[in-house]
C-alpha cells in the first residue's frame, strides 16, 4: 500500500515538474540575453542555399524543438537541424522567397534565444 502511494505521488511530482519545466524554458534560455548581432545586408534575401546560425542558450531537447518550429514555420524555410552540443542550427532554404538576415534573427529571438552569428557558404 505504501509503495503504491509513494509511486504515484513520484509520478505526480515528475508530471509536474514537466509541465513546469515545458512552460518556463530552461535555465539557460532564461539567463540568455535578448541581443541580435548586427549583420550586414539583414534586409536583403539570403542568395545562398543553406545557412549555420549560432545561437547562445539552447541547452535541452525542448529548446531545440522551439527553434525548430519557430524556423519550420517561416515562408521560404525548407528544413532546420540542430546540434544542441555546438549550439549551431544548420537551416536549408526553398528557391523562392528566401528569408532575410533580419527575419532568421527574429525567429531565433521569437523562440527566446541569443543569435551570435550567421554563416552562408
Amino acid at each position: 500500500m505504501k509503495r503504491t502511494s509513494l509511486t504515484l505521488m513520484t509520478a505526480g511530482l515528475l508530471t509536474g515538474s514537466l509541465v513546469l519545466f515545458s512552460a518556463t524554458g530552461c535555465e539557460t534560455t532564461q539567463r540568455a540575453e535578448r541581443e541580435t548581432a548586427s549583420m550586414d545586408d539583414s534586409h536583403s534575401a539570403i542568395e545562398s542555399s543553406t545557412v549555420t546560425m549560432v545561437v547562445h542558450g539552447m541547452g535541452c531537447p525542448l529548446c531545440a524543438n522551439n527553434v525548430d518550429r519557430q524556423l519550420k514555420a517561416m515562408e521560404g524555410v525548407r528544413d532546420a537541424s540542430i546540434d544542441l552540443g555546438s549550439g549551431e542550427v544548420k537551416v536549408q532554404l526553398a528557391d523562392e522567397n528566401r528569408p532575410t538576415r533580419a527575419q532568421l534573427a527574429r525567429a531565433i529571438q521569437d523562440s527566446g534565444f541569443t543569435l551570435t552569428r550567421i554563416e552562408t557558404p
